[in-house]
């Protein structure tokens, strides 16, 4: 089965042990990874169950060059517009939360943004 990658938010600010802290904390995260080693990227992780044995699951990353992104993928084709718009504003306002600024990809890609 393929996974689809449906949302990347690029996260911009200086991430610490604090702030790792804080984004796990309320963006609802289980912890992973460890930020002192330079080889760990993921950092954090949910499943979101959106009904009939569906879910989306939410990943932070941290990329080689240092960037951060979390993203949300699915093994269904679509999970419709209000699941997605939903999903979106509630990923944005726990970073917003966790003291950092969220820029959406108009399109989900893998690896690092152009900024």
């Amino acid at each position: 089965m393929t996974t689809n990658l449906i949302l990347v938010i690029d996260i911009h600010g200086t991430i610490d042990q604090t702030g790792l802290e804080r984004l796990r904390s309320h963006l609802g995260l289980a912890k992973q990874g460890r930020l002192s080693d330079d080889y760990d990227q993921g950092f954090g992780y949910r499943k979101i169950e959106i009904g009939a044995g569906q879910r989306i699951n939410v990943g932070l990353y941290r990329q080689f060059d240092g960037s951060w992104i979390l993203d949300a993928s699915t093994r269904t084709a679509d999970v419709g517009p209000e699941v997605l718009t939903r999903l979106r504003a509630e990923l944005i306002d726990g970073i917003a939360a966790a003291g950092y600024e969220a820029v959406v990809r108009p399109k989900p890609t893998f690896g690092t943004s152009n900024r």
